[in-house]
């Protein structure tokens, strides 16, 4: 027999509450596909405080080496939800989050946030967000 007094919202014993975050600010597009069929995509856009970039050296000890699109060239640390599951190549688009070290205004360090595609980086140097050298 249930429990009646126990609150809804309340995870049972051995379970987890899901948790519902806010979706990413993205925008579906329309490309053809391999097979010449038209599909749909979703391109992620920056969030407020994250900078797009291109990774332009590969440091290991899950660290990147990435110029970003405010000027700044920045140590990338990848982090651990992403070290097996996100491979990264030279020449990547990548979204990156930079620290910010308020007493000494400093800012050459930064995390992964996410890395785009090829088809969502062409869309995202069309529509003016990038600059592909």
């Amino acid at each position: 027999m249930k429990n009646l007094s126990q609150k809804k919202g309340k995870p049972k014993k051995g379970q987890k509450r899901r948790r519902s975050y806010d979706r990413d600010p993205s925008v579906s597009i329309k490309i053809i596909g391999a097979s010449g069929q038209p599909e749909t995509i979703r391109v992620r856009l920056p969030k407020q405080g994250e900078v797009l970039g291109i990774v332009t050296q590969i440091l290991g000890a899950d660290r990147l080496q990435v110029r970003c699109t405010d000027g700044h060239t920045r140590i990338v640390v990848i982090p651990g939800k992403f070290r097996k599951r996100l491979w990264t190549r030279q020449n990547d688009i990548v979204s990156v989050m930079p620290w910010y070290d308020f007493e000494t205004q400093v800012n050459t360090r930064a995390y992964l946030v996410y890395r785009y595609n090829r088809n969502q980086a062409d869309w995202l140097e069309k529509k003016g967000y990038i600059k592909l050298d």
